[in-house]
């Protein structure tokens, strides 16, 4: 489908546009350990306060992953979400747009339905 004033591909109409993300901009990367943020500085630090042991040191390693990743993740849900709502003349793709929209929603610390 072609927007036809533009002769660029037309994207299927949004309940909300998440494109001015309110977050410190990526990418983001372990400074020193588990401090994580941009080359100019610290967004967060990680502790295992879930526990102690092995298994909370896992764990708290793997959060400081999923936190390094959230603006690459962020930038791909809404490279999906273009897609996907692209696709979805039909409708075959209503939950996972709603999925995906929901999950945008959250990161940009909104409620969405």
């Amino acid at each position: 489908m072609r927007n036809p004033a533009s002769g660029m591909p037309a994207h299927a109409p949004t309940a909300h546009t998440f494109t001015s993300p309110r977050f410190t901009p990526g990418p983001w990367h372990e400074h020193s350990h588990r401090q994580i943020g941009p080359d100019a500085g610290i967004v967060c630090e990680v502790w295992s306060a879930l526990g102690w042991g092995d298994t909370a040191i896992a764990e708290a390693d793997a959060n400081v992953h999923l936190i390094a990743a959230a603006p690459a993740l962020h930038a791909a849900l809404l490279a999906a979400l273009d897609v996907v709502a692209g696709c979805n003349a039909d409708g075959a793709h209503n939950d996972t747009v709603k999925t995906i929209r929901a999950a945008l929603a959250l990161a940009q610390g909104e409620h969405h339905e």
